[in-house]
């Protein structure tokens, strides 16, 4: 008796678990610091290192902070702050691609000291883990020995690619620009689409720049434009699924400000980094069942989860709310500005087809009190739940990806503040389906010698060639041709024949 190996890979997915981690950040402003009014915060991962059992992170929070000087000058500062952290599970192992998710749901203002703000970062990290796992399977080429074979589809992890690129994005202003205060940017991906070796990953980007004009005023204005990126991964095909991830990054965005005759153009340089992961399905052929007609066998089976990836889904729906501001605080009588807008999600579930993102929005409004004539701000947090139709099952392991844009906020009677946005989503959905493959044979004991011509087998509705043929240790082909007129599977009792040749 002789068999091969015929081993394949298949890919599962793991959910990290979630967490949290604090960073310290220290902000140096271009002078003494009365009073901080708003923060605008992103975190990334730089590098990951993957270990049995461990997945360490190193990365960096970007912070851009609004401020009032004891001059009363209001001004901005950045800082971008390192940190390292790690998931760590029994189900981890070394090799695998980890997708890391980062979201800074909470700060506080610590202590400020001369110049120096010093903030506390809260940060929540989960995400999915990649790999392909190896599947020992077995092929024979003895005569002794029947097989049935079966084709199996399988999905496998193609391979993974990094993509760093630029959106230019301008905006004219009517008003000339007297001096820009700050800015932030989000990206969602929006669609993927695998070619030959490559991929290629589209959607949009967002940025918010705050300036003051010449008769110092306060203007946020909101720039959106596409992008599509190519990114190669070799061995992709046109029927891979492709999965995307992006972020901007923070500390690269420049803002450069174009005097024109009738005011200003502003143009923003906004960098991005893109995370790109292929999947393909593909078939193999598999042994399901084998006996011997000499011997019988030992046979050793192994069952495994496979992860299948949909495509991405992408969301988006409204948010609203209000926020009834406290009798200590200084009444609203005029909003200056919105600042540090953000979207953190804290649930998604599936029930019916249809899934649900359940999260806070946030934002924070800087106005101005005209009795005792100061700048102050409020933070707004709004719970959120959108839906849409899905592909998803309430068992599919789903990783969500959302921001907030188009951020409005007005005030009524001096205490109501009403806020409204739109949030946008990107669902990563897979689900998992477990199999079982013969991964191992071994032959026993010579089976007993056959002391009789023919025997008569009585055969059950619904029987198979193979099963009647197993049950006898016999091969298929000697009962068919031995009874050539009945059809299998049997489609009511029946008594079968079979012949042996004495020895």
């Amino acid at each position: 008796m002789s068999f091969e190996n015929n081993n394949f890979k298949v890919v599962k997915k793991i959910a990290l678990p979630k967490s949290e981690f604090n960073v310290a950040c220290t902000i140096s402003a271009d002078g003494e610091i009365a009073k901080v009014f708003a923060v605008s915060h992103e975190a990334y991962v730089d590098n990951q290192e993957i270990t049995n059992g461990v997945v360490s992170f190193s990365g960096h929070v970007d912070v851009c902070m609004i401020y009032q000087l004891e001059t009363g000058e209001i001004g901005s500062a950045f800082s971008s702050c390192p940190f390292s952290s790690r998931f760590e599970d029994d189900s981890i192992q070394s090799g695998e691609k980890a997708i890391i998710n980062l979201n800074v749901i909470d700060h506080s203002i610590d202590a400020i000291s001369g110049n120096e703000a010093s903030l506390g970062l809260v940060v929540e990290q989960s995400g999915i883990l990649v790999e392909n796992i190896d599947i020992n399977s077995i092929a024979f080429n003895d005569e002794d020995v029947c097989v049935k074979e079966d084709e199996v589809s399988i999905v496998r992890f193609v391979g993974s690619g990094n993509a760093s690129a630029s959106e230019s994005m301008s905006y004219t202003s009517r008003d000339k620009v007297k001096k820009v205060l700050g800015s932030e940017a989000c990206i969602v991906v929006r669609s993927t689409e695998a070619g030959s070796n490559f991929v290629s990953v589209g959607g949009d980007v967002i940025t918010k720049v705050l300036f003051v004009d010449e008769n110092d005023k306060f203007n946020n204005i909101q720039i959106v434009d596409s992008f599509k990126e190519e990114i190669e991964i070799e061995g992709v095909s046109r029927d891979s699924v492709v999965e995307a991830v992006a972020n901007v990054n923070s500390s690269g965005i420049r803002i450069e400000v174009e005097e024109e005759a009738n005011g200003s153009k502003i143009v923003a340089q906004v960098p991005f980094d893109i995370l790109a992961l292929a999947f393909e399905e593909t078939s193999v052929n598999m042994i399901s069942d084998l006996y011997s007609t000499k011997n019988e066998m030992e046979i050793s089976s192994q069952t495994f989860t496979m992860s299948n990836t949909l495509n991405m889904e992408f969301v988006e729906g409204k948010v609203d709310g209000s926020l009834t501001i406290d009798d200590s605080q200084p009444r609203v009588d005029k909003i200056l500005f919105t600042f540090g807008s953000s979207a953190q999600v804290t649930g998604t579930s599936v029930e019916d087809g249809e899934i649900t993102i359940e999260g806070l929005a946030k934002t924070t409004v800087v106005y101005l009190n005209d009795e005792q004539s100061s700048f102050n701000a409020v933070e707004i947090e709004v719970p959120f739940a959108i839906t849409d139709k899905t592909k998803a099952t309430e068992q599919s392991l789903l990783l969500t990806n959302a921001i907030l844009t188009d951020v409005d906020v007005v005030v009524k009677k001096g205490r109501e503040l009403f806020f409204d946005g739109k949030i946008k989503a990107i669902v990563t959905i897979s689900s998992d389906e477990v199999s079982a493959v013969i991964s191992s044979a071994k032959e026993g004991e010579p089976l007993a010698e056959r002391d009789y011509a023919m025997q008569l087998v009585f055969a059950k509705q619904g029987d198979s060639l193979w099963d009647i043929a197993k049950m006898n240790r016999v091969k298929e082909s000697m009962i068919a041709s031995q009874n050539p007129n009945v059809a299998f599977p049997l489609q009511e009792n029946k008594d079968i024949i079979i012949f042996y040749q004495n020895v």
